[in-house]
């Protein structure tokens, strides 16, 4: 490991409990706009449990996180407020992204210049927001807050994520120019989030009368589908069930070059809506029992559908008729007279 140049600024430590898959990609607009308010730090994050930006994701983190410490186990248990604490390095800002007191503690613990944390309406951070500040309801609007807090200018929000240009090569391969492509995807990690299926084969079907090209982006877990969305739509493509593909075949930069070669992509709420917002492609997710105004990804252009406003949770609720005038609304937006 190089010696560090002890002239330059202490690195930014950024303390979260972990990131699950969904959590992780949530999260990647945060990491470039922590990047970007601090273009010359050495960022490290640290964590309780395991993270996903240390994995699955860890190609996305390219030139933003210089070291990730995941399952520190700071921040288990209680007890360790009167324990000695193992991290001695000294942060110019320590960033607390979670709202538990007593890991609040904790996390003050460790060595710091600025410490900044929205836990109990920041108050135990050496900074806060302006007197009568509201917590807004987006993850994404309180993170970024967060950094306005910390550093005192609003971050940018930066779709740019960089893929490499065998994926974007690759993608081209699969989707050529020329013709019109709609991302579908179909699943979720909690089938009670799935909208159901003949749904989405509804919704595709619309596609190929409009003469585009539905693109069914499935995972793993969703393979079995394959036969019977074939079957019901034989325009469709399964570019993630290519058998040439190279392996591992489902990768988070495969599905944001892919989607990115889409008009516009429909999905439940799911870690692809998150890609698919990612990759900033006009996005229509659908929800049911989780709160879109929180969750929703951070596109240019987008929207969603709740089941509630049909009437109660359960996804079957969303029409289908409403699912594809939002979707054309998003590939065909109107144009606004001069």
């Amino acid at each position: 490991m190089p010696v560090s140049d002890r002239t330059a600024p202490a690195p930014v430590a950024v303390f979260t409990h972990g990131e699950l898959i969904g959590d992780a990609l949530t999260k990647i607009p945060f990491v470039r706009a922590l990047r970007g308010v601090f273009p010359d730090r050495r960022i490290v994050w640290i964590c309780t449990e395991e993270t996903q930006l240390a994995t699955t994701l860890w190609p996305l983190m390219d030139g933003l996180i210089d070291e990730v410490r995941e399952s520190t186990g700071i921040g288990r248990s209680p007890l360790e407020l009167v324990k000695p604490f193992p991290i001695r390095e000294r942060f110019s800002v320590v960033i607390d992204t979670q709202v538990v007191v007593w890991r609040t503690f904790l996390a003050r613990r460790l060595k710091h210049e600025l410490f900044v944390s929205p836990c109990a309406a920041y108050r135990f951070s050496d900074r806060k927001p302006p007197v009568g500040y509201v917590k807004p309801r987006h993850v994404m609007d309180r993170l970024f807050d967060l950094l306005e807090v910390a550093t005192g200018q609003r971050p940018v929000l930066d779709k740019a994520v960089a893929v490499p240009a065998e994926a974007e090569a690759e993608a081209r391969a699969m989707l050529p120019d020329g013709r019109t492509y709609v991302a579908i995807a179909p699943g979720a990690g909690k089938r009670h989030k799935c909208w159901p299926l003949s749904g989405f084969v509804e919704v595709a079907k619309a596609q190929a009368a409009r003469g585009r090209v539905p693109v069914f982006v499935l995972g793993p877990a969703e393979t079995e589908w394959v036969p019977e969305l074939r079957a019901a739509v034989p325009q469709a493509l399964f570019p993630l069930q290519d058998a040439a593909l190279s392996e591992p075949r489902y990768t988070p930069l495969r599905t944001i070059a892919l989607s990115r070669r889409c008009s516009a992509a429909l999905a439940n709420d799911s870690g692809t809506s998150h890609l698919f917002g990612t990759a900033d492609v006009p996005l229509l997710v659908l929800y049911g029992p989780t709160d879109a105004l929180k969750l929703m990804p951070k596109v240019k252009r987008g929207g969603f559908l709740t089941a509630t406003t049909f009437g109660g949770p359960e996804m079957e609720r969303i029409p289908v008729d409403a699912v594809v005038a939002q979707l054309d609304a998003l590939v065909e937006p109107a144009v606004v007279p001069a």
